[in-house]
């Protein structure tokens, strides 16, 4: 009954038809049933004869009820029943729908996806022009998106959205009014997230006040509001890792668990928390070792699915093993005469300071080494951190009155015999500032304070290399601070010394963030310095706070812009660099407020998402229809003699139960032999003979294409090669072993189910056990639609989607010396149904596993429709632009694949140039 109140009509004037049973009813009681044929044996018809007089016969009522029920059903599908119809709105002008697809949407997506789709279908049903802004912020200055929509891709855009991982940006909506003022009776939707930025309600709510003026606004929102905390920067003391969290303004007191995971998803700690009634703020505090809190990667909230509700990590919140040696023991009652009281001071926010000999310190795991004013170092433990610099270490060392009367070769340049006092009566009377840093030191994000000056300091001697090692130098470009690279580790000097005898540097900030930087070399190892300032995009998080390593259009992070950068599709939230050395950018790391959206300040119709799925029940009453019109007809033959009598009814009854399961089982598609096979049985098949696969989609179209195209494939194998490769098996993502086949062809649909990581598993497997992939996104025929660029198009969306945490290396467009190019045929051009559509490949140079082999292989060609034919032969979809020629290249193309994966790099071998350049006639 809850089913029936939602089922509504496209057509409801069909409905009308109905009227016209009862003269059905009544048509079908005065004709009689056709007469009975019988055979005519002369004296069998007069044994038969009956004497008693008989009335004509009629048709039975519950017959005539049977075919009434035909015709209510087939009335009732031309009506277009549907279950879950949205509320239909009975307009004809353009709609234009603005979608909340920031961070912030990720919680309500699946209301806010379904409600978008169903308004996409009911305006491409009511022929009207769609447009559809999303509110993600593109870039610094790049305007939304605007522009008319047909309608498959409209539809493809509402199958296919998801939530980005940066912020939603309003303040570009107003650029778009002179365009919106030019719209044909426009109707507005907006689809909300219900957290927006405190900082842009006002204009908002003005820009919605401007557009109601050209036509209605509706917002739809969620009804039950989910709010996750917001995770901010953490912050190090000691053992204690504190981590805040804020709520939305207006958000309801929440409680939940934080937990803290390592780099393989392993949680090592985790702490409750609890909103009080009217506080939006909180901090959770992890009491955790230090070597469990350098293993931590990221925090999140329990049970919550969008950025905002995790923080990644990165080496700037791990502690490490700092060494400190002194060689300065006395005055231990006057700490601020020892020049180690500075270093412990800066050193310990951010590194966990062991002290002690040099001996005792190379024996244990420390990044760096901190080494005070020292003279001449015994020539084995000179030796010895030597060795140990050239294995990756960092020392740091700092000058004084005993380094100045030293030959110690430790150092990074040479040094001048005795210091250089700039208080006599020399040319400085003054004490020296600092002057700019080096472009290529790791300091040249760093601000120099004025009031650092510097008094006396050890001298360099002048080389050809000097400026090239020189990381921070005095206004006259005397270097101040300079380091060399040895072996895989650093050599750093301070020309000053740790405590304010030489200089006032030591009491600054400035010397804390500098120890801090040069504590980060150590995760450099073998990087230039000039090459820290930009960082490549290395893995990022989805909307729902999935990380992947598909970065889309990312560009790199330069170091020197962060604290000025801002999230969205250039840089958004993730790890930048590369497994050695990597930032994170989250969205709790910029301080933007957020505020759950108050309906009643927007001049609009306020509706909820609705969650309910659209169900059309046109085919499945008319599949019942057909079934019923099988039983009467079957009746009908009995009735007139012409089955074989039956002693009982209850024969009559198992015929008809038997044609209605028939029916009910009857294959729909040539997929009906696949779909006998179990588990095992697919297995074994696809052991005993080489077969091809191909992944069932949601689409059963797509799927009947994709199975013909692997058949017709096959038989031109059996036909031209040694390959006796056998009719290909339908591929269950989610269920099935992919090892067994050694070419799987993947249609992309917009709307194919996320992968689980079950599946995951078992495709990365596969890659790495020697498998091949074809992804085709089918779509060559649409590139018009997307600028001549099929990058923003559903199914490469899609694609790109599916593909993010798979364990896929870099690809590239086919090379003309590629194997793929002569494995069987020679050829450069790879055409399918369409043609000129890129085909992307593995890059497989400098790699020998799988015999080199590309894992994956990528077009928009639509190859198995140019390779599918049906049970005669005959070809299922012509070629477009259309010849022979392009479908033989297509047959061609998928033969050197299959060859390819079956041989490897086999024709790449020198013995067989000679044959290949004959046959090119070279």
């Amino acid at each position: 009954m809850l089913a029936l109140s939602s089922l509504s009509f496209l057509y409801p004037w069909v409905l009308t038809a109905l009227i016209a049973l009862p003269l059905i009813w009544w048509l079908l009681r005065i004709v009689p049933p056709q007469p009975k044929s019988v055979t005519f044996p002369a004296i069998q018809f007069l044994y038969n004869l009956k004497k008693d007089e008989q009335s004509s016969a009629t048709t039975p009522w519950w017959l005539l009820l049977l075919r009434l029920l035909i015709a209510a059903l087939i009335i009732i599908a031309i009506a277009g029943p549907v279950i879950n119809l949205p509320e239909q709105r009975n307009s004809s002008g353009d709609v234009v729908m603005i979608v909340d697809d920031g961070w912030t949407a990720a919680e309500s997506w699946e209301g806010l996806k379904t409600t978008f789709s169903k308004l996409v279908t009911e305006a491409n049903r009511q022929e009207r022009q769609v447009y559809v802004v999303t509110t993600s912020a593109l870039a610094t200055g790049v305007l939304p998106d605007f522009r008319p929509l047909a309608d498959r891709e409209a539809l493809g855009i509402a199958t296919s959205i998801e939530p980005k991982s940066w912020p939603s940006s309003y303040d570009d909506l107003s650029q778009l009014m002179p365009r919106l003022e030019t719209l044909d009776n426009p109707e507005f939707i907006w689809l909300s997230s219900s957290v927006l930025p405190e900082d842009e309600i006002s204009g908002l709510v003005e820009f919605f006040q401007t557009i109601r003026a050209l036509g209605p606004l509706t917002i739809f929102h969620s009804e039950e509001l989910i709010v996750s905390p917001v995770i901010g920067t953490p912050e190090i003391a000691g053992e204690i890792l504190s981590i805040p969290l804020s709520l939305p303004t207006g958000a309801t007191g929440t409680s939940g668990l934080l937990t803290a995971r390592n780099g393989s998803g392993q949680i090592v700690a985790s702490a409750p928390f609890v909103f009080e009634a009217g506080e939006d703020s909180t901090t959770v505090a992890l009491n955790v070792p230090n070597k469990v809190r350098n293993n931590i990667r990221r925090l999140e909230i329990a049970n919550s699915r969008n950025t905002g509700a995790l923080f990644l990590l990165d080496q700037r919140w791990q502690r490490r093993q700092v060494g400190l040696i002194s060689s300065d023991s006395t005055q231990l009652d006057q700490p601020l005469l020892n020049e180690t009281h500075y270093l412990v001071q800066a050193l310990e926010p951010f590194f966990d300071i062991a002290e002690g000999t040099v001996e005792e310190l190379l024996e244990g795991e420390h990044s760096l080494i901190a080494l005070g004013d020292t003279a001449n170092l015994p020539e084995g433990v000179e030796r010895s951190l030597a060795d140990w610099v050239a294995k990756g270490g960092v020392l740091v060392r700092f000058a004084g009155p005993k380094l100045a009367n030293s030959t110690s070769t430790l150092v990074p340049v040479d040094l001048r015999s005795g210091n250089r006092s700039l208080q006599g009566a020399m040319s400085w009377n003054q004490p020296a500032p600092l002057g700019p840093i080096p472009q290529d030191s790791p300091f040249a994000r760093l601000d120099i304070p004025d009031e650092i000056t510097v008094t006396t300091q050890v001298l360099a001697n002048p080389s050809p290399g000097l400026l090239d090692k020189t990381w921070a130098q005095l206004e006259d470009g005397t270097p101040l601070v300079t380091a060399a690279r040895e072996g895989a580790g650093w050599l750093v000097l301070f020309h000053t010394t740790a405590t304010p005898e030489w200089s006032n540097l030591a009491l600054s900030g400035l010397f804390v963030e500098m120890l801090r930087e040069i504590g980060n070399l150590g995760q450099f190892t073998g990087q230039n310095l000039s090459d820290q300032r930009s960082l490549p995009p290395f893995q990022m998080l989805d909307g729902f706070g999935r990380l992947g390593a598909e970065t889309g259009v990312a560009e790199p992070l330069d170091m020197s812009e962060m604290t000025g950068a801002s999230l969205n599709a250039s840089h958004p939230p993730g790890y930048y660099g590369d497994e050695n050395f990597s930032i994170a950018l989250n969205i709790g790391q910029f301080d933007t407020s957020y505020s759950v959206m108050d309906a009643s300040e927007f001049p609009a119709t306020v509706q909820y998402f609705d969650k309910s799925v659209v169900i059309e029940l046109v085919m499945p009453l008319l599949v019942a229809a057909l079934l019923l019109v099988l039983i009467d007809q079957i009746i009908s033959l009995y009735l007139q003699g012409r089955l074989p009598a039956f002693r009982t009814t209850g024969k009559v009854s198992a015929i008809l139960l038997s044609v209605g399961l028939g029916l009910a089982n009857f294959p729909i598609n040539s997929e009906a032999q696949d779909a006998d096979l179990s588990g095992d049985a697919k297995a074994l098949a696809a052991t005993l003979d080489t077969r091809l696969g191909y992944i069932r989609t949601n689409d059963q179209t797509i799927d009947v294409m994709s199975r013909a195209g692997l058949v017709g494939l096959s038989r031109q194998l059996r036909n031209r090669t040694a390959v006796e490769a056998k009719d290909p098996i339908a591929i269950n993502i989610e269920q099935d072993d992919l090892i067994f086949y050694p070419l799987i062809y993947w249609p992309i649909t917009p709307d194919f189910p996320t992968l689980s990581e079950q599946a995951i598993l078992k495709l990365n497997d596969y890659f790495n056990g020697g498998g091949t992939i074809l992804f085709d996104t089918r779509n060559q025929n649409s590139v018009s639609s997307y600028g001549m660029d099929l990058y923003n198009s559903p199914e490469n969306i899609r694609l790109r989607q599916l593909t993010a945490r798979l364990d896929i290396p870099r690809v590239h467009q086919v090379p003309p010396d590629h194997v793929v190019t002569r494995a069987f045929y020679l050829m450069q051009t790879f055409p399918g149904r369409y043609d000129g559509g890129e085909v992307w490949i593995e890059d497989t140079s400098g790699n020998q596993g799988n015999d080199g082999v590309a894992s994956v292989v990528i077009g928009s060609n639509d190859w198995a429709a140019a390779w599918a034919i049906d049970e005669d032969g005959r070809y299922q979809a012509a070629t477009l632009p259309g010849n022979e020629r392009q479908r033989e290249l297509a047959y061609r193309f998928g033969i050197n694949l299959v060859m390819y994966t079956l041989t490897g790099n086999y024709k790449a071998d020198q013995v067989h140039v000679p044959a290949i350049l004959e046959r090119l006639g070279q």
